[in-house]
């Protein structure tokens, strides 16, 4: 018998490797789910609407679901209700009725409509808004009407009071402490002089965020009012850039200007637009991380109408942080640094002006990758007095 030897021995081919497949998630199919409810019912993915049924088109009065498919959901809903039925859902569990709220929901001619809502999840990006017509027999009795009357009065008078109690005080520490700082009527130790400046700092700081409460509350309050007049609208973002240009340099930022001729004069608040601009600037200046580009820029978006923009490289947010960030007292959660000040009011009092002239206001933004704000304003006189912020 003769050995075998390697060569003659006949090779197994070898086994195919296991290539792992991706199996792709199906996609969630919303007709049939909201079809077969008698509510108006309304499914948002990802913070837009993604199907409306039959009762929700003829409730919101729209002719044709691709009239409203791909809005946001603030264009019918305040956010700040969204946000309650979320913690409302997560709180109970739906049997006692207690997961839903009366609030009003937008039509498409404009006018508001009273709702029972409650949500529903339809998987990791999506719900539904379930809401039929309140029952107009619950309405506010009378004494109930009369109380709430009072109450917007009592607000009323506390803005005026506030107004005056707080912000004289600390306009006259603000005052002193500049002179003390400067050495006006004298000198003083080195260290006392750095007080002084830390003290109107301090008190300048402290004056901002009031002022940011005192105008919020007149905008809930239905007590903000505009003073038309006639300027360049490129003027004026100018005119905001230096106010924030050392805030830029010091975090190491690059301003782009890329404002477009404007040919003619908006009748507008000065005041208050220039508020919009500044806070916009500064909320980019503060989530922006140092070497990040800031850019501001105008167009004319219609004979009408003039677009304004300003856009950052920064941290930007998700959708949902979007639709938190809109809401009063509340600031993204990751700053680049881990903290920041300011009392999360900068960008609804912005995007309040901008309703208060007709105007709108659009933000886009992906983590990691910046924040674009753009809004619009028309060339006309806006209407005064204004309506509150969420149009209560």
């Amino acid at each position: 018998m003769t050995a075998r030897t390697d060569h003659h021995r006949r090779r197994r081919p070898a086994a195919p490797a296991l290539v792992p497949t991706a199996v792709p998630a199906p996609k969630l199919d919303l007709r049939p789910l909201l079809d077969g409810v008698e509510d108006s019912a309304i499914a948002v993915v990802d913070g837009r609407i993604g199907y409306i049924n039959r009762p929700g088109l003829v409730m919101l009065g729209y002719a044709r679901d691709d009239q409203i498919v791909g809005q946001r959901l603030e264009a019918i809903l305040d956010p700040r209700t969204l946000h309650t039925l979320l913690v409302r859902q997560k709180e109970t569990s739906g049997s006692d009725g207690r997961d839903r709220i009366r609030a009003p929901l937008k039509r498409a001619d404009g006018l508001r409509l009273d709702a029972e809502l409650r949500i529903a999840t339809m998987g990791a990006s999506a719900l539904a808004v379930i809401a039929r017509p309140a029952d107009v027999t619950s309405v506010l009795a009378e004494d109930n009407a009369a109380v709430a009357i009072h109450a917007a009065e009592g607000l009323k008078n506390l803005i005026t009071n506030m107004a005056h109690e707080l912000r004289t005080p600390l306009n006259a520490i603000i005052g002193f402490s500049e002179i003390i700082a400067q050495r006006m009527f004298g000198e003083l130790n080195e260290r006392y002089a750095t007080y002084a400046g830390d003290i109107t700092a301090s008190g300048e700081h402290l004056l901002r965020i009031i002022n940011d409460i005192l105008d919020y509350a007149k905008v809930e309050a239905g007590e903000m009012t505009l003073r038309a007049e006639e300027i360049s609208i490129n003027d004026l973002v100018r005119s905001s850039l230096r106010l924030v240009t050392a805030q830029a340099e010091q975090a190491g930022l690059e301003i782009v200007d890329q404002l477009g001729e404007i040919p003619n004069p908006l009748c507008v608040d000065a005041t208050k637009v220039k508020q919009i601009v500044v806070n916009l600037l500064s909320n980019a200046i503060k989530f922006t991380p140092r070497g990040g580009r800031v850019r501001v820029g105008s167009k004319l978006q219609a004979a009408d109408k003039v677009e304004i923009w300003v856009a950052d490289t920064g941290i930007g947010m998700s959708e949902a942080e979007i639709a938190e960030a809109i809401l009063p007292f509340r600031q993204p959660r990751r700053p680049p640094d881990g903290s920041y000040t300011g009392t999360g009011l900068g960008l609804p009092i912005a995007k309040a002006l901008v309703t208060l002239h007709g105007g709108d206001m659009q933000i886009s933004s992906r983590p990691k990758a910046g924040t674009e704000v753009r809004f619009t304003l028309m060339t006309h006189d806006p209407q005064a007095p204004i309506a509150p912020l969420f149009g209560k």
